[in-house]
């Protein structure tokens, strides 16, 4: 039950009107890895991507957007399995930053694009995503708290409404 509500919270994060980029797939794929096994983390955010991609639309910059959520997958299960604030932080940090450098180098690289083929457009494809850097960052940090605190405080809620026997 609990992975469903994480994928629909996923998926309706990204259709729900909302600032660019501020979602929550990359908390959840942060969430999910350190919460279940790697497999069943990578299979969350591939449910929720695909699901919300279906009503978006795929594009042509998919293989690196999966792919970073893919590695965010991948660090969490290796660095979190001590749940600090500094851990979580950091791995929330890093796979914002690797998210923002490998999907604006996707954007710029595929065919078609609007940068040109040079270390220069390179550059302005960094600067001009520097605003859906900054919201992917108030989004993975928003979320990332709400995950790990619905996390601890669902379970003490539940004690405190229904007893134990």
């Amino acid at each position: 039950m609990d992975i469903v509500l994480l994928i629909l919270i996923g998926v309706f994060s990204r259709l729900a009107p909302h600032p660019a980029n501020v979602t929550a797939v990359g908390a959840l794929a942060v969430f999910a890895a350190s919460k279940y096994n790697t497999t069943k983390a990578l299979a969350i955010i591939v449910v929720t991507m695909i699901l919300s991609d279906a009503v978006l639309g795929f594009h042509a910059v998919m293989w690196a957007t999966y792919g970073c959520f893919a590695i965010s997958v991948f660090l969490s299960s290796r660095y979190l399995r001590k749940q600090s604030i500094l851990c979580i932080a950091g791995i929330t940090l890093t796979s914002s930053i690797i998210f923002y450098l490998v999907t604006n180098f996707a954007v710029w690289v595929v065919p078609g694009s609007m940068y040109p083929k040079t270390l220069a457009g390179l550059l302005d494809s960094y600067v001009m995503a520097l605003p859906f850097f900054r919201n992917s960052l108030i989004g993975d940090f928003s979320y990332v708290g709400v995950f790990f605190g619905g996390w601890e405080f669902v379970p003490s809620l539940r004690k405190k409404i229904i007893p134990a026997t």
